[in-house]
């Protein structure tokens, strides 16, 4: 919750708080040394296990398989590590994805190098690691708890335009105001950085503060900055500046095309079985094709043809595009079914399969609908430095738009993808998706 308040006097000090290094590269820090010091609960549990077999209650299988397990111990560290920059409200889940995958995969592992395990062995080291990992969280979560000094006047207020006063409700947050003397590093201010106004016009006096403050060790953030931490959505800077862009990750893009291909090709007989029964369903329910077929817009803006299950009433070529409304009386009965279970996207795995789509990315807008966003919303074009998914952050945290104001928003969180897309944040996605069905959150 923000709060305006008198910045209190408390130890740590200021050089020993404050840094030039970001929020998220200290969390990074805090996560390096939790995860490193867990070489303490997997000894606990090569103990454990050297006990049980000594006991005559496992086999020698039982503390080799736990040494194995650090393996996936570390990938879990990894992860944790990757999604530090991640939303505070969105480390619970972080938590449980990534402690939970790794764990799963393991008996994959020891499948396909054909030796022997023991079950019972994996689920001891994931549930010494799930409880180390929480430990951490918990230990930690005074220091979760981020105070930032306001330079200029109406911080607060431009932050809560941002990103809304529900989303600052349930941040660990304090602003506090510039102190009327001036900020004193040398006594005692307990703070994590500055957050300064970018549209205030610069001059001799602030320039000078500002070298000062970064001379001084302190981290200095803008007003878009704070906001893309807390909200998990990327802010473009006030005024559509024409020199504000992004970039993508190529070297993730590959790893993120094979695990795409592999995924889909191993569930082939489960999605395709399904999707014979669907499209039954669609073909016996309405007059009409099963399949609806539509030009969206691909990667690096090229186009292509997104396949879904019919879901609306059939409607002949050149009829225009505009958004779907709850309630939409062009839905028929079984699409209301397949629209609340997702189950009308299932052909676009074979736009996967095609590289026109990933299983993850910004979801694909219509032709007409990118033409006239990009011509009046500057950074739109951005969402296409990466393939259209399935599923995507916007998806997760909004859910369906369906209206210009929303696509900005839903913008927002697309370009947040694209600016930080990892294995940790896919998976993330990957675990709220499956949330988000079960709910029927975001159906139209």
């Amino acid at each position: 919750m923000v709060k305006l308040q008198p910045m209190s006097r408390s130890a740590p000090t200021v050089a020993e708080r404050s840094s030039l290094a970001s929020l998220t590269a200290h969390r990074q820090g805090i996560q390096l040394a939790w995860s490193l010091a867990g070489a303490l609960p997997l000894l606990l549990g090569y103990l454990i296990a050297l006990g049980l077999e000594h006991a005559d209650w496992v086999t020698h299988q039982f503390p080799q398989t736990v040494l194995w397990c650090a393996l996936p111990y570390l990938l879990t560290g990894h992860l944790l590590y990757r999604g530090a920059g991640l939303p505070s409200a969105e480390r619970r889940s972080l938590l449980v994805v990534t402690t939970a995958v790794p764990f799963l995969l393991t008996p994959l592992g020891f499948a396909l190098l054909q030796q022997p395990y023991s079950r019972g062995a994996v689920l001891l080291v994931y549930g010494l690691s799930t409880a180390w990992y929480l430990l951490g969280m918990w230990l930690h979560r005074e220091r979760s708890m981020q105070r930032l000094v306001c330079l200029d006047p109406g911080i607060a207020q431009k932050l809560q335009a941002l990103v809304g006063a529900e989303c600052l409700q349930r941040q660990p947050i304090l602003l506090e105001p510039w102190p009327a003397g001036g900020l004193v590093l040398d006594q005692g201010w307990q703070f994590d950085g500055v957050v300064l106004d970018r549209q205030v016009q610069a001059d001799a006096a602030r320039t000078q503060l500002l070298s000062q403050l970064k001379l001084d060790h302190v981290r200095l953030y803008s007003i878009e900055s704070v906001a893309e931490m807390l909200s998990g959505r990327k802010v473009s800077p006030a005024g559509q500046d024409e020199l504000w862009q992004i970039d993508g990750n190529p070297a993730y893009d590959v790893a993120k095309r094979c695990i795409d291909l592999v995924a889909v090709l191993l569930t082939v007989p489960l999605w395709l079985s399904l999707s014979l029964v669907v499209g039954l369903a669609v073909k016996l329910d309405s007059p009409g094709p099963a399949l609806f077929r539509q030009q969206r817009v691909g990667r690096n803006g090229r186009s292509f043809c997104l396949l879904k299950f019919r879901s609306m009433v059939h409607q002949g070529a050149g009829t225009p595009a505009r958004f779907a409304q709850r309630g939409d009386d062009r839905i028929t009965r079984v699409g209301r079914v397949i629209r609340r279970w997702r189950l009308d996207e299932l052909p676009q795995l074979w736009n996967v399969l095609g590289g026109e789509m990933s299983l993850i990315g910004p979801r694909p807008e219509q032709t007409q609908f990118v033409q006239g966003f990009a011509s009046r919303i500057a950074a739109y074009p951005y969402r296409h430095l990466v393939r259209p998914g399935l599923t995507g952050w916007a998806q997760v945290q909004q859910g369906y738009a369906g209206s210009e104001e929303e696509t900005v928003v839903k913008l927002s969180y697309d370009l947040y993808y694209v600016a930080h897309y990892s294995v940790a944040l896919d998976l993330l996605i990957a675990y709220k998706t499956v949330r988000t069905i079960l709910t029927g959150f975001g159906s139209r």
